[in-house]
């Protein structure tokens, strides 16, 4: 059984950007590459702390996000938002991780 997955992508802050660099560059990925993508279901950034933020990402399945993620290491908008993001490249963490939804419930 295929299920929904949500991706959860910590964000700190590179050097030198702010909020509005990551919200702007965040809009430019969704509008000139994220939306349309097989699998893609929704998006939301939130703010956790200053200088962290979450991206949360609903995909159709695990399997159509990692090829969307495949994707958008060729894609200058994907690029252009992860350059405003700061990455520890001796950390082993790579800050994504992908959870299956097992059950939805929204408002009664």
């Amino acid at each position: 059984m295929t299920h929904k997955s949500i991706e959860l992508a910590e964000i700190k802050l590179a050097e030198g950007k702010t909020e509005q660099d990551l919200v702007t560059a965040s809009v430019a990925f969704q509008e000139n590459f994220l939306n349309g993508q097989d699998g893609f279901l929704s998006r939301h950034l939130v703010r956790r702390a200053e200088g962290i933020f979450l991206d949360i990402i609903h995909w159709e399945s695990r399997e159509k996000a990692g090829a969307v993620f495949e994707r958008a290491q060729k894609s200058e908008a994907a690029g252009q938002y992860f350059s405003v993001m700061q990455f520890d490249a001796q950390s082993t963490d790579p800050g994504v991780e992908h959870c299956p939804i097992l059950r939805s419930f929204s408002a009664a």
